[in-house]
């Protein structure tokens, strides 16, 4: 599986920023990627005139993945927090642990956008307006990164009868497919 992130990080140097990059992902306990590529055609530095508008995209992908699985959720007979009591432990209660990770801030497959500086899959106000005052530093690196396929990525039934895999939601949530 091949998989795209934007991530926002701050250095002095786009080498600087790439190696925290790089040492973002040795260290990160969660995934473990078999490969990770930032080209330098995809240091993007917040100077630029495409830089707004690529984080922009990135945040409003994360939304559309975020919301894809509360839709699922929603599908899945989970509409209020109360329905939470009784969420059985499998499909459903994975697709909000997922979404819990997004809002939480923890980095995964299913994050397109990810700031660094922030742990976060969102901007804040106070560091938006700190990049467009003071660009200088700021950069988007574009990471393609590979992981070896799993049971869930092939084409077999999904388990427990499950309609969907996480890669088709996050497929759809990214190409609105």
């Amino acid at each position: 599986m091949i998989l795209h992130h934007d991530i926002l990080v701050k250095g002095d140097t786009p080498e600087i920023c790439r190696n925290r990059v790089e040492r973002f992902f040795s260290s990160y306990q969660l995934i473990r990627y078999d490969s990770l590529t930032i080209a330098d055609y995809g240091i993007l530095p917040a100077a630029t005139p495409d830089f707004q508008s690529r984080l922009e995209q990135g945040i409003q992908k994360n939304r559309d993945i975020l919301e894809s699985f509360l839709t699922e959720l929603s599908h899945e007979h989970v509409a209020t927090l109360q329905d939470l009591a009784d969420i059985r432990q499998g499909y459903a209660s994975a697709l909000l642990h997922t979404a819990c990770h997004i809002l939480d801030g923890f980095f995964g497959i299913d994050t397109f956008f990810y700031n660094l500086e922030e742990d976060s899959h969102w901007v804040t106000e106070q560091l938006s307006s700190r990049i467009k005052t003071e660009p200088a530093g700021y950069y988007l690196l574009a990471v393609t990164a590979s992981l070896a396929a799993t049971s869930r990525d092939r084409d077999e039934e999904p388990p427990l009868g499950h309609r969907h895999t996480f890669r088709e939601h996050i497929t759809k949530a990214i190409f609105k497919t």
